[in-house]
């Protein structure tokens, strides 16, 4: 009986000492159990959400850091240890509870779900808790793709430009290209654009760049030795230290502000808030439209005394677009009018002829682009040496220069300059099977529309992928092309909200709020830190990167 009564006593302490030994654990996205006898004298929690609030989904946005320092409450003896589990690639946390983690591009559009945060007592006391973590992509409401850079402005109403740099048409007080070398968009910061502003629109001309602002003003930067930066000057600005928070804004007339902002490649285009259309800059080929080849805007007073462009009697216009040596204009009654140069048909009067440069040229005296029997337009777009416009019906015509294509009518025959080319002569751009357009975008020798179904479409130049198709074949030139032209892939799930045709290049508003660009990047104009351009090989657009904003 004694030796019984032993090995009982030896066997409940083996007990009590396993029990004593065992982790006791709790979790804060549950019910907390706690069996342990040292519950008594140790009680820990989290006491901070990674949220920041007391659900337990937390965002980051790409090109950020997620950082979350873990805060503790209660009583526990000794030091305590942490550790994290079912994470992101990457994602550290430090011997002080830090959480710190980068998303890469592949990261974006994804959420991490129960993400563990373990901690750890010196006695082995566990407390565990979970949140879910989704990543955003950088988000832009505004894109506008030029020559050689490119230009966006944020959901906050801040502006970033990149690419080619050389006159300070990326508003960073210097002349550094920015978006060619690796981490370079991370650094770039938002455009100086004076004290509590923000804008609502950019356009991007050749080597310059304008802004609509929160106030309705208009500010310009980058080359002005054409008067283009409307400043009664022709100082570049925006390439030495300091210059961008000295910029002024353009005077519009007294009492005068703007509705929108269209650049060319040496002169701009404002739609006031009166309606009436007022151009600046160089005027060589009358692309200003007021009647002279007189450059306006780089003189004093000039600005004071710019006269508004004489559309008709009582016409005003609801839209513009400024192409390279020509301007274009949505009127009232949803006719077009183009002035300026007209070597290739791009003004859709049905000759070669030259508008603007007299005041006999404007007004009832301009012909407007003859559209076809009852057609009228709802949106334009000039490029250097074509015009596009998507009609009431969503049908998209382009008249002008056509060697590449570039009017989308299955050859390479110019439009537009001469007789019986325009209205029901004038094809329509086959955009697919049932297809319509909301919006249409004209570049150097290329174009792109933005359909109903939130799909891209581009044609003609794509020397260097421009188009987005996965090669370098030229597009809309030949019999059939169009037909068979797909729309561009811009990423799994992904439509677009918004298109930009530049140069040799192209830009898209994804419907997440990503941007997105294809085609030539010599300069870092597509905003990817390198020089590779895309679009231009097989698979590239699959896995094409979003701009870093």
């Amino acid at each position: 009986m004694r030796v019984l009564f032993t090995w009982f006593v030896l066997l409940f302490s083996i007990v009590l000492l396993l029990s004593s030994c065992s982790p006791k654990t709790d979790d804060n996205t549950s019910e907390s159990t706690d069996n342990s006898s040292s519950s008594s004298s140790e009680d820990i929690s989290i006491s901070s959400s990674p949220s920041g609030s007391s659900s337990n989904n937390a965002n980051v946005t790409f090109g950020q850091t997620f950082q979350h320092q873990v805060t503790t409450t209660g009583t526990y003896s000794g030091s305590i240890t942490y550790t994290l589990s079912n994470h992101p690639e990457g994602m550290t946390i430090s011997s002080s509870g830090l959480i710190e983690w980068t998303p890469t591009e592949e990261d974006q559009i994804k959420t991490y779900s129960n993400i563990t945060i373990t901690i750890t007592t010196a006695s082995g006391y566990i407390f565990t808790q979970t949140f879910d973590l989704t990543v955003t992509a950088s988000s832009a409401s505004i894109i506008s793709a030029g020559f050689n850079h490119s230009c966006a402005v944020l959901d906050n109403g801040s502006v970033k430009c990149w690419g080619y740099n050389q006159y300070g048409e990326l508003g960073i007080d210097n002349t550094t290209f920015m978006g060619d070398n690796s981490g370079e968009m991370a650094q770039l910061t938002g455009i100086n654009l004076g004290t509590g502003r923000t804008a609502t629109s950019t356009s991007v001309g050749t080597i310059h760049t304008c802004a609509l602002l929160d106030n309705t003003s208009v500010k310009c930067w980058g080359e002005n030795t054409r008067g283009q930066l409307g400043i009664d000057n022709n100082n570049s600005m925006g390439d030495d230290s300091g210059e961008m928070a000295q910029l002024t804004g353009i005077n519009l007339g007294t009492g005068r502000t703007a509705k929108s902002i269209s650049m060319g490649e040496y002169h701009s285009c404002a739609l006031l808030d009166n309606a009436s259309v007022k151009c600046w800059g160089w005027n060589h080929y009358g692309q200003l439209g007021i009647g002279s080849n007189v450059t306006m805007g780089d003189g004093s007073g000039e600005m004071d005394s710019l006269p508004t462009i004489n559309l008709g009697t009582g016409r005003t216009a609801t839209a513009i677009s400024a192409g390279y040596y020509h301007s274009c204009a949505v009127l009232d009654n949803a006719s077009v009018k183009c002035w300026g140069r007209n070597n290739y048909g791009q003004l859709g009067i049905g000759s070669a002829s030259m508008k603007g440069r007299y005041s006999r040229e404007m007004g009832d005296n301009l012909t407007a682009a003859d559209l076809g029997t009852g057609r009228t337009a709802t949106a334009i777009a000039a490029g250097t040496f074509h015009s596009c416009a998507v009609l009431d019906n969503g049908v998209v015509k382009c008249w002008g220069y056509n060697y590449y294509g570039q009017l989308g009518i299955g050859n390479a025959t110019s439009m537009g300059d001469g007789s019986g080319e325009m209205g029901d002569n004038l094809a329509v751009v086959d955009l697919g099977t049932g297809r319509t357009a909301t919006a249409i975008s004209a570049g150097d020798f290329h174009t792109c529309a933005l359909l109903d179904n939130g799909a891209v479409k581009c044609w003609g130049y794509n020397i260097n992928g421009q188009l987005g198709i996965g090669n370098t074949t030229t597009m809309g030139d030949g019999s059939g092309e169009m037909a068979q032209l797909t729309g561009i892939n811009l990423g799994t799930d992904r439509t677009a909200t918004a298109i930009s045709a530049g140069m040799y290049h192209t830009c898209a508003k994804l419907d997440n709020g990503a941007v997105k660009c294809w085609g030539r990047n010599n300069l870092g104009q597509l905003g990817i830190d390198n020089t590779t351009y895309m679009g231009d090989d097989s698979g590239e657009m699959a896995s094409l990167p979003s701009v870093n904003l």
